[in-house]
C-alpha cells in the first residue's frame, strides 16, 4: 500500500452487487486464488446467495396494491414500486440533494438506477457497498474496470461480476454525474460490530443473511452481517440498522493488522487511506463501511478477481492474510467512525 498514485482500488466495493444464483452457505468453495496469487480457498459463507427458483416454479408477482411505509417517513410505496429499478423509491427526499437522472432513473435496458441498490443517500447495503463520500475519480475508475471486466467477484456462483452489464448501460458522462452526486454525501455508519462465540442462526435472504429465530450456533470463524429488520431492508429503508457478528478477539486482531500492516508498516491501512481511514485524495475512505462488503473485497483482491491496474498495490497487503485475518480486519475497519465531512 505504498503507492498512492495506484491505490484507488481498496477495501470497499462501491457498485458491486452480487448475482442471485446458486450457492450453498456452508463449507469452502473450490475456487482458488488466480494469476500467481498464493493458494486460497474462498469460503462460500462470505458470499450469501439465494438459489435460483426450481424448474417450473411460478414467479412471484410483486404486489401493486398494498402500500407500505418505514419508520419516520411520510411516503408510501407498493412492493412493485419498491422493486422498480428505473424509478426508485425515495423514503426521505429531504435528507439528500435532488437526485440526477442516472441515480434516480438509470437507463434501460441494463443501466439500473444507481440509487436502486446504493440508495438515494448513498449509504448502500451490505450486499452492494456504500457510495457516499467516495472520491469522484475513484468511482469513475471502478465503474470503468467493471465495464472492462477487470473488476470481478470471487463468488464461486457469480462469475463474471454482474455489475459488468450494468456498467455498460451508462456512458462515462452519466457515471461522472452520479459520482459527483454521491461524493457530496456523508456516510453515517449503519452497523454495530459484536464479538461473540455463539451467533444467532440465520438464513440466506437474497444476497445477505437474515435471522431465522431458531436458536444459536458456534460462529466458527465467520463474519455474519444481518439487518435488524429484513422487511425494512427489503423495502430499501436507508435507516435500517445492521449487526455484524464476528469471533471474539477480532477487533483487537484487526486493529493490529490495520495499524502495523500484515507485511510491515508500508502495508498498514493508514499508509494509503490516512491515519483515521478517512481517505486521502483519490484514495477512498474505508472507515465505517459494511464489514461484510469489506471482507468480500479483500477476498476479491486476494483471488485477483479485482485485477485492474489500480488493484495491484493491494496485492502485497492481502497475499499474506488468512481468512481469519480478513474477518478481523473487516470488523475493525467497519467499526471505525466514518468521515464527518462530505467531499466537494
Amino acid at each position: 500500500m505504498n503507492d498512492r498514485g495506484n491505490a484507488s482500488a481498496r477495501l470497499i466495493a462501491p457498485l458491486a452487487t452480487l448475482a442471485t444464483v446458486l450457492l450453498s452457505i456452508a463449507g469452502a468453495a473450490p475456487l482458488r486464488a488466480q494469476g500467481g496469487a498464493p493458494p486460497f480457498d474462498v469460503p462460500t459463507w462470505a458470499f450469501p446467495t439465494a438459489p435460483p427458483p426450481r424448474p417450473g416454479t411460478v414467479p412471484v408477482v410483486p404486489d401493486s396494491v398494498t402500500r407500505h411505509t418505514v419508520p419516520n417517513s411520510t411516503r408510501h410505496y407498493t412492493r412493485k414500486q419498491v422493486g422498480n429499478a428505473f424509478d426508485i423509491p425515495d423514503w426521505f427526499p429531504r435528507q439528500h440533494p435532488p437526485m440526477p437522472a442516472p441515480v434516480q432513473y438509470g437507463g434501460r435496458p441494463e443501466g439500473r438506477a444507481c440509487g436502486f441498490c446504493h440508495l438515494p443517500d448513498g449509504q448502500g447495503r451490505p450486499e452492494n457497498g456504500t457510495l457516499a463520500g467516495l472520491p469522484v475519480e475513484y468511482t469513475v475508475r471502478q465503474v470503468r474496470a467493471m465495464r472492462e471486466g477487470t473488476r470481478g467477484s470471487a463468488n464461486p456462483a457469480a462469475s463474471p461480476n454482474p455489475m459488468i452489464a450494468v456498467a455498460r448501460g451508462f456512458s462515462d458522462d452519466e457515471v461522472r454525474i452520479a459520482a459527483r452526486y454521491y461524493a457530496r454525501l456523508q456516510l453515517t455508519r449503519r452497523n454495530i460490530v459484536r464479538e461473540v462465540a455463539q451467533v444467532p442462526t440465520t438464513r440466506v435472504a437474497g444476497l445477505l443473511y437474515a435471522l431465522d429465530g431458531t436458536g444459536r450456533e458456534p460462529i466458527d470463524g465467520r463474519l455474519l452481517e444481518v439487518p435488524e429488520s429484513i422487511e425494512r431492508h427489503d423495502l430499501r429503508d436507508p435507516w435500517v440498522r445492521y449487526t455484524t457478528y464476528v469471533p471474539t478477539g477480532s477487533l483487537t486482531r484487526g486493529r493490529r493488522l490495520a495499524t502495523q500492516g500484515p507485511a510491515g508498516p508500508a502495508t498498514s491501512c493508514g499508509a494509503c487511506h490516512g491515519p483515521q481511514l478517512l481517505g486521502t485524495g483519490d484514495v477512498p475512505p474505508i472507515a465505517g463501511r459494511a464489514p461484510s462488503n469489506i471482507l468480500r473485497q479483500l477476498i476479491n483482491f486476494r483471488t485477483r478477481a479485482r485485477r485492474d491496474s489500480t488493484a495491484v498495490s493491494m496485492y502485497p497487503v492481502v497475499d499474506s492474510l488468512t481468512i481469519h485475518d480478513m474477518v478481523a480486519l473487516a470488523a475493525y475497519v467497519g467499526s471505525r467512525p466514518p468521515s464527518r465531512t462530505p467531499r466537494k
